[in-house]
């Protein structure tokens, strides 16, 4: 009877926009406290690829670890392609969460 009382789990969608929420906090800091400057400068640009990073490493896993593999390479085209790959699967899970975010609200 106890197990009914509780409340359901959060969709996947939120709790692993939490986590990345908490595992990244500091990444968004940098990111908001430059952009709240006005700068967008290669600092700016710097924070943005730490967020986009930290993001990839907790839902795009693989296409994170196949950009770091790109680290020290003379192959500009590749590491190009990779980060283009972990930006593209970034932005698909966003859609997801916030469309996961959105149901939860209008609960």
């Amino acid at each position: 009877a106890e197990a009914a009382a509780e409340a359901p789990p959060p969709p996947p969608a939120v709790s692993e926009a939490a986590a990345v929420r908490s595992a990244c906090a500091s990444a968004m800091e940098a990111l908001s406290a430059c952009m709240q400057k006005g700068s967008d400068d290669a600092g700016c640009m710097q924070a943005r690829m730490g967020l986009t990073m930290c993001i990839a490493q907790q839902v795009c896993s693989a296409e994170a670890d196949l950009f770091h593999s790109y680290k020290g390479s003379a192959d500009g085209e590749g590491a190009v392609a990779a980060f283009d790959a972990v930006e593209s699967c970034t932005a698909r899970w966003a859609s997801r969460a916030q469309g996961g975010q959105q149901v939860e609200a209008a609960q």
